[in-house]
């Protein structure tokens, strides 16, 4: 800890103001400089903590209620240097912000304090943060006061079992008086850039697509012009002659760009679907941790059928998937093939899991004269690879087994086990002398017997413990690849997935049911792992009316980001870095210079998680310069005319060090140009269409990678960017295919 400061309020007054630097016997390290503008000579002569240890808790008072913004953490910081609050009452006001501003993008203090104009000065440092805290705690209290009789008496009753700080807040809320929920009351919610909205993509006016026989698989290029979903979906769902399974990789990204016709069914997968058995028991919990609580509160106040129903926040996610979620068994989940209409839309991940498991419901529901069409189908592999393996996130673990003291006992061996396995490595690829161990056999020991009482255990428990189970059986290493990851929030997960899953997607899927892939463009000579070289396959072009868009002006100019930070573009730039290395350099050496120039500078990593970044983004002041990986600008989502430019720093090659690309890589004889480049295509396609969705007409695309020319590799890369360029309309009545393998002309690439 550098700087300390906190402001102690008494009967609505504040009666103590109080900051202080640190000095610490080491160098700041540069992030948290940039961050906090602290540097070390600001720290010269100022007081150690030992010295103010028994100041700052006398500024702090002993009967005092803690508020901070992302309370965890901040005690946790103090604890770590002998100042213990854990035990004191306190409030986390970006979790309150989230029970009563849902309509808000993010819950972070900047974010907050710009779109709700809070007192967030001196800016960068401890006491501005104090002072915004202060002020988002008002509006929050002034919109709990505000809350409908029966929302404020469901607030108080679950409160009433929380831990003591929410415990104490809501018991001095005396009233609520309001008619509606105070944010359907704001009229100026609205107008907040801060407003999640969704606007649909528009739709390609599509015929029917044909049906392939199965066996021979259609490969569909996409083009770069959004639409051409919704354009299927529409056809689909107007065509009765079959029932139509269409899988996309990302349900709830796709639903936001999305309309959805009354004739089509939307399947949730089991995770994003509340069970009402388990959401009633958590409601009637005799008491509640902090995250639970708030939870329990948004789930009584909005009766979520499925997750998008509500904002999950921060920890809640843990207690929403352990404690909320339905799994593949629950009666909730499997109601939902009851009445599904002859359009089904689902993701890849969900009609992959029907495939692999014979038991599953969906086996039921999919016929064998039934149409699945993948889109997104670059991702395919991706995607069925998780279908077909086993995860066990620990965090969730643990969130269920709250309460359970065997679950626990079991879940700290399993995280013991983890960390002294993994030996310190991010990813640790697991051996067979790995699950040969004692300690192995004892962890396994101790799966066999949770499961002979599995009766008593809860479902999603269950699901996680055979996952163990699974992941740690050493036979299953000859066909699957096991390891340990540790993510950078400190999340620990244990997973095993199929070595290769061409063979399961040609037995399971292709040679059983009709199915045409929505790929990128030449998607048919370049999708290697997932056709498999003994699938037939064939070219189909879909055919339709729609408007000619303008293209994307890609271009490979030999300057470097350097040139362009010194002279920063009008508006909104997205910057792609090759490694979050690279953004965090980037974030040391020009945040200030770029403050001082009036751009804003935000980098992943340094600015919060995805939803914060998006939200700054769009509320920030341009010019604005957005430092990124490509892999996270996939899962972007941004209404339309957000981004003016995108500057790719280096070509997106999947690191070699991977432990599933770099096992699979083993097995082509020039594993660079038949997997690897195949790969990089498919990711620059939907990095382009990401952007194309979410940006101005005037767009601008930027390649700086030297390797573009120096690379022999480079000009096939170049040529197919290039190709990229035209977006042509299919008029009305061109070839479909329809089995003969056509193609359009406009559309060809250049083969590898």
């Amino acid at each position: 800890i550098i700087e300390f400061a906190c402001v102690r309020c008494e009967g609505g007054e504040v009666v103590d103001t109080y900051e202080q630097l640190i000095h610490v016997d080491r160098s700041i390290p540069d992030v948290v400089s940039v961050l906090t503008r602290i540097r070390d000579s600001d720290l010269e002569g100022k007081p150690m903590m030992d010295d103010v240890r028994e100041e700052i808790l006398s500024h702090i008072g002993s009967d005092t209620m803690i508020v901070c913004q992302n309370t965890p953490f901040d005690l946790k910081m103090l604890k770590g240097d002998g100042i213990d609050l854990t035990e004191r009452p306190w409030i986390d006001t970006a979790m309150l912000a989230s029970l009563v501003y849902p309509e808000l993008r993010s819950f972070s203090l900047g974010y907050v304090s710009r779109v709700l104009e809070l007192n967030h000065d001196p800016v960068h440092r401890a006491l501005g943060d104090v002072h915004a805290t202060l002020e988002l705690l008002s509006l929050c209290w002034e919109r709990l006061c505000n809350l409908p009789p029966e929302m404020y008496s469901c607030a108080k009753d679950i409160m009433s079992r929380s831990p003591k700080g929410y415990a104490m807040l809501f018991d001095s809320v005396k009233h609520g008086d309001g008619t509606e929920p105070p944010w359907e009351q704001a009229s100026s919610a609205s107008s907040l850039s801060a407003v999640a909205s969704a606007e649909a993509d528009a739709s390609l006016s599509l015929s029917p697509l044909p049906i392939p026989t199965p066996g021979t698989v259609h490969c569909t290029d996409e083009p770069l012009v959004p639409g051409l979903l919704q354009g299927v979906i529409d056809a689909c769902a107007t065509d009765d002659s079959a029932t139509h399974w269409i899988a996309v990789k990302n349900l709830p990204a796709a639903l936001r760009n999305l309309e959805i016709p009354d004739t089509v069914s939307v399947l949730y997968p089991p995770f994003l679907v509340a069970d009402p058995d388990l959401r009633d028991g958590l409601l009637a919990q005799d008491t509640f941790t902090n995250d639970e609580a708030t939870l329990a509160l948004k789930i009584a106040w909005f009766d979520p059928e499925v997750e998008k129903d509500i904002r999950v926040h921060g920890e809640e996610r843990p207690v929403w998937n352990g404690k909320v979620a339905c799994t593949e068994e629950s009666q909730t989940y499997l109601d939902q093939f009851r009445s599904l209409k002859h359009t089904v839309l689902l993701d890849h991940r969900q009609l992959l899991s029907f495939l692999a498991d014979p038991k599953h419901a969906g086996q039921n529901a999919l016929k064998s004269g039934n149409h699945i069409i993948i889109d997104d189908a670059s991702m395919l592999e991706d995607t069925a690879t998780k279908a077909c393996g086993s995860l066990c996130q620990i965090s969730t673990l643990r969130a269920i087994a709250e309460g359970n003291a065997e679950l626990t006992k079991f879940t700290d061996l399993l995280s013991l086990w983890a960390e002294r396995t993994r030996q310190m490595r991010d990813a640790y690829e697991l051996t067979s002398q790995d699950l040969g161990s004692k300690e192995t056999e004892g962890i396994l020991e101790y799966v066999r017997r949770l499961l002979e009482e599995k009766e008593s255990l809860p479902h999603q428990a269950v699901r996680l413990i055979e996952n163990v189970g699974k992941i740690l059986d050493t036979k299953r290493l000859k066909e699957n690849i096991s390891w340990i990851e540790t993510r950078q929030d400190g999340s620990i997960f244990l997973q095993s997935y199929p070595r290769s899953i061409g063979l399961f997607l040609k037995s399971e899927l292709f040679e059983t049911f009709a199915t045409t892939l929505l790929t990128p463009p030449n998607g048919i000579e370049t999708l290697t792992e997932v056709l498999h070289p003994k699938v037939s396959k064939e070219k189909s072009v879909v055919s339709g009316q729609w408007s000619a868009e303008p293209g994307v002006d890609v271009s490979f100019p030999e300057h470097k980001l350097e040139e362009l930070l010194e002279n920063p573009p009008p508006g909104r730039t997205v910057v792609l870095l090759g490694s979050k290395r690279l953004i965090e350099q980037l974030f040391i050496t020009r945040t200030e210079e770029l403050e001082v120039k009036g751009v804003t500078l935000i980098c992943q990593s340094m600015s919060g998680g995805m939803e914060r970044m998006q939200a700054e983004f769009l509320s920030a002041k341009t010019p604005v310069i957005w430092a990124l990986t490509p892999w996270s600008f996939e899962g972007v989502f941004l209404p339309p005319k957000s981004i003016d430019r995108l500057v790719l720093c280096s070509l997106p090659f999947d690191h070699p060090n991977h432990i599933i690309f770099s096992k699979r890589a083993e097995k082509y004889q020039n594993a660079f140009m038949e997997y690897a480049l195949p790969r990089l295509l498919h990711r620059l396609f939907r990095i382009l269409r990401t952007f194309v969705r979410c940006s101005t007409e005037e767009r601008v695309v930027e390649v700086l990678d030297a390797r573009i020319r120096e690379k022999r590799y480079g000009s096939v890369v170049k040529d197919y960017l290039e190709g990229l360029n035209i977006s042509h309309p299919l008029p009305a009545g061109e070839a479909r295919g329809e089995g003969k393998g056509k193609s359009n002309e406009h559309t060809q690439q250049p083969n590898i």
